[in-house]
């Protein structure tokens, strides 16, 4: 944008509050903000004398052609619309969480007669309480496992618990008392439905005081079968909520958020309280990051919390933030009660974040310190294998087939040492029917570096080949190179060690140009990293061949007609009936199917014969 125009655009911004939207040439969005005075804050980037020393600054006036903006009644509404604008469209300077995704919370309905626990994506504001938000699937549904084993609580879905006339394996195992079918006493139950909530809030001495009153109750009526249930149940209890010596004031509710920079990477971790207890601790990393701490922070807030009906009641934060008290007032609203978002200076809230910034440092150096490791250990292997570079990306490719059937290829990635999942290809082999591993891995690797030849993006050639084989595949990659005339393509041949040897755990690497292969055991860590690519490519190969079997084992002749589609296979068979009966039907009986007309029933007669 040349310099008038600029300055004439500046000039027409409001005063008031709003968010701004910075545009490049091509319209993609390259930032998002907020502002309380919209044309006082747009000015201040393209400002000579500006103290933001911020990298992406400096270029604004060469790369910004057009800047939005959308005008809020308060500044409160402007934090909220950038927020949604960020998620949206993820603009290239700005912070954002890496991993998106709702994270998993545990839903407890109180209002139904039988309450059960559910693993839910997303909380609603439906009077059921939540619990989390986990951020491992994993950790979610072990607690809820380990809640059903203590508790024993029903976890059938309200449909089924309907349509039961008989227990199921749960009530066997003695999992659950089987409401579904017999007659439960409500009032035992609710009572197993207020412990698992005390449960999974954390307060332990409050539910083993709880336990341990009902165990004497039961003991003195001479109930010694209930009373032992409740003596295990305080035991499991007692073992697996170990009381933590970190506590807050209260029982309060607390994240405290640890903040550390070193450059452009920056780490938090968040140790979370909860009922006074410390329940866990959250990892986040931002790497390249050239934004303000206070923006980086006061984004990550909005961002983690926004949505979270689970927020805790106070958030204690490494150093003060501007827009704290319109952020505790949206978190409130998410809420529904008062949310404190504020900087401790002394007491022991601040401890509880000193305890997180330790965290958040030792987390950052320990990151720092694997990827030094990770760079030796790709020299490493660079001197061993003699290659030209380190090989930062290894691409290793595998053939999977069933005694000749349904052949695919695999191509899968791993980059600075670790799989990347989302960089993996996978290829339906056309020109194999007969198991030939040699054809197979000649047309996978021609159609991937045909790509690579003609400069396609995202395909460009990795700094090291792996196939897995041995010097047979080696011939074969190398013969597909020579033929596309690629050279200077570092290639290599895995191959595990052949059953009833001495040492059959181990693998052998060939390399063109050496008769010996090289071994690689668990002594061998550097070269470990080509056995993960090789792992990761028939992972990928065999769920792809898995996928193709089952496709075709599933297949009907109704596939194979001209003009079908699924909503009109279904139609036919919802319809008619079967398959036998739609051969015997007539033309006229076809045409009445609703997608189906004279032509296409003509044809679907003489398809099937």
């Amino acid at each position: 944008m040349d310099t008038p125009t600029l300055a004439k655009l500046l000039d027409e911004l409001p005063r008031s509050p709003g968010v701004y939207l910075m545009r490049d040439k091509d319209a993609e969005i390259l930032y998002i903000g907020k502002a309380k005075d919209l044309r006082a804050r747009v000015r201040s980037y393209f400002n000579p004398q500006t103290s933001d020393t911020r990298h992406f600054v400096s270029r604004l006036s060469s790369i910004v052609e057009d800047i939005e903006v959308v005008l809020t009644s308060s500044e409160k509404e402007a934090l909220l619309l950038e927020n949604n604008l960020i998620k949206i469209h993820s603009p290239r300077f700005n912070v954002r969480l890496r991993d998106d995704k709702d994270y998993l919370c545990i839903r407890l309905d109180l209002k139904k007669d039988w309450p059960r626990l559910e693993i839910v994506r997303r909380p609603k504001k439906d009077g059921a309480v939540y619990f989390g938000p986990y951020h491992s699937a994993q950790s979610a549904r072990q607690t809820v496992k380990l809640v059903r084993r203590y508790f024993k609580l029903r976890n059938c879905s309200d449909r089924m618990m309907a349509s039961r006339n008989r227990p199921c394996l749960q009530y066997q195992i003695h999992r659950c008392p089987g409401p579904c079918v017999y007659d439960v006493n409500p009032e035992e139950y609710r009572a197993q439905v207020e412990y698992a909530r005390l449960f999974l809030l954390g307060r332990r001495d409050e539910l083993v005081e709880e336990l341990a009153q009902r165990m004497t109750c039961a003991a003195a009526e001479l109930d010694f079968e209930r009373a032992a249930a409740l003596r295990d149940q305080i035991r499991a209890v007692e073992r697996t909520l170990t009381p933590q010596t970190v506590d807050t004031p209260g029982g309060e509710d607390l994240d405290a958020i640890g903040f550390f920079r070193d450059g452009t990477d920056v780490q938090l971790a968040v140790m979370e309280f909860r009922g006074g207890r410390l329940t866990g601790r959250v990892e986040h990393h931002f790497g390249g990051q050239e934004l303000p701490d206070e923006e980086i922070l006061s984004s990550f807030i909005v961002q983690n919390y926004r949505e979270d009906a689970a927020t805790p009641a106070d958030i204690a934060l490494p150093f003060e933030i501007e827009s704290a008290s319109l952020i505790a007032d949206i978190l409130g609203d998410v809420k529904g009660k008062k949310v404190r978002v504020s900087h401790p200076r002394r007491g022991p809230r601040l401890a509880r974040l000193e305890l997180a910034q330790l965290n958040a440092k030792q987390l950052l150096e320990t990151r720092l310190g694997r990827q030094g490791s990770v760079e030796t250990r790709l020299e490493e292997i660079q001197k061993r294998l003699r290659l030209p570079r380190p090989p930062k990306r290894i691409e290793c490719v595998d053939i999977s087939h069933l005694s000749g059937t349904d052949t695919v290829g695999a191509i899968a990635c791993v980059r600075n040492g670790s799989a990347e999942r989302g960089a993996g290809r996978t290829y339906k082999v056309q020109t194999v029917d007969d198991g030939d591993d040699f054809r197979a891995m000649k047309e996978v690797l021609s159609r991937r570096f045909e790509r690579a030849r003609e400069g396609q993006q995202g395909w460009e050639p990795p700094d090291l080949l792996v196939v897995d084989g041995g010097r047979g595949q080696l011939a074969v990659a190398l013969a597909v190179l020579e033929e596309l005339h690629i050279e200077d393509q570092p290639v290599v041949a895995l191959a595990k060690e052949r059953a009833g040897r001495q040492n059959a755990a181990t693998d052998r690497i060939y390399l063109v140009g050496r008769k010996n292969p090289i071994p690689v055991t668990a002594r061998t860590s550097p070269l470990q990293i080509l056995t993960l690519a090789r792992d990761e490519a028939h992972r990928l190969a065999v769920r792809f061949q898995r996928v193709r079997r089952s496709k075709r084992t599933k297949a009907s002749p109704l596939d194979e007609v001209p003009g079908i589609g699924p909503k009109t296979k279904a139609a036919l068979l919802k319809e008619i009936g079967s398959l036998k009966r739609i051969r015997e039907a007539s033309v006229d009986r076809l045409a009445q199917v609703p997608g189906v007309g004279p032509k296409l029933a003509q044809r679907i007669l003489e398809t099937l014969g």
